[in-house]
């Protein structure tokens, strides 16, 4: 089957040189998800995605809503974040959080964000080797943020804005940068890269992509298949060889595989 024409909007999670780790001063927050936010798009746009960003350039500051909102008609809306447990060092806490949209039985993005959630969480908790796991959790507003009257609405900014223009979103959480394994980890761009191949191979798989070159050796190979087809053609039944011979030569000029037989007929 044919990749659909499906678009994803990509979030660096902060911009600037935003929340460093009190682990490994060099790393910052906003530099690794700038990072990996350009490599998951490079990889998805292999599988056929069409991939927007949130921001032209590391940069820029844009409000949380705004940077939801940017995904509307897109098929999925991706937040990139390292998490924290307070501003020092805790080399206990090690697992991937993915925040999925909060359950709302108006819409079924909600029901898609769950899914995908569940279908990324593992694939990063294994990729990245932490020590406990994964978690896709959900976290609800006190207040009614879309005065609709329902307490559903999303905590998180950029989750309220995906929500408004109907489009699953969710946050990546990539363990925490408290986490002096993790952090060393996630400086290290060779494992981002294998990071966003993995992220990108799930999504695609979820929505029924394949690499373009995949789709084209397919192509090849049924073309393949199709030129080792012969065609056998019965040219008819006659009493005179000479008219089966003529019959069969036009046949044959056909490009058909044919040939004669005979066979006996009782008076």
């Amino acid at each position: 089957m044919a990749n659909k024409e499906l678009t994803i909007c990509l979030d660096a999670g902060h911009y600037g040189k935003y929340n460093q780790s009190p682990a490994v001063r060099s790393y910052y927050e906003s530099d690794m998800v700038w990072k990996l936010h350009l490599l998951q798009k490079k990889y998805l746009e292999q599988y056929g995605f069409k991939v927007i960003t949130t921001r032209d350039n590391q940069a820029t500051d844009l409000a949380l809503y705004t940077r939801g909102a940017t995904a509307k008609g897109c098929a999925l809306f991706i937040s990139n974040h390292s998490n924290a447990v307070g501003s020092y060092v805790n080399d206990s806490v090690d697992y991937v959080s993915v925040y999925r949209l909060y359950d709302d039985t108006t819409t079924n993005c909600d029901d898609i964000s769950k899914e995908i959630a569940e279908t990324l969480a593992p694939v990063i908790a294994e990729q990245m080797g932490v020590s406990q796991g994964y978690r896709v959790v959900t976290r609800k507003s006190d207040n009614d943020r879309n005065g609709d009257g329902i307490l559903n609405d999303n905590y998180y900014g950029v989750l309220n804005g995906a929500r408004a223009v109907n489009v699953p979103g969710m946050i990546l959480e990539h363990s925490f940068h408290t986490n002096t394994r993790i952090t060393n980890w996630l400086l290290d761009d060779s494992n981002l890269d294998k990071l966003a191949q993995a992220e990108a191979a799930a999504i695609a798989k979820y929505f029924g992509m394949t690499k373009q070159e995949e789709n084209e050796e397919k192509i090849e190979a049924e073309k393949d298949a199709a030129d080792e087809v012969l065609y056998r053609v019965q040219v008819g039944a006659y009493r005179v060889r000479a008219n089966a011979e003529a019959q069969l030569a036009r046949v044959k000029a056909a490009g058909f595989d044919a040939f004669i037989t005979t066979v006996k007929v009782d008076a």
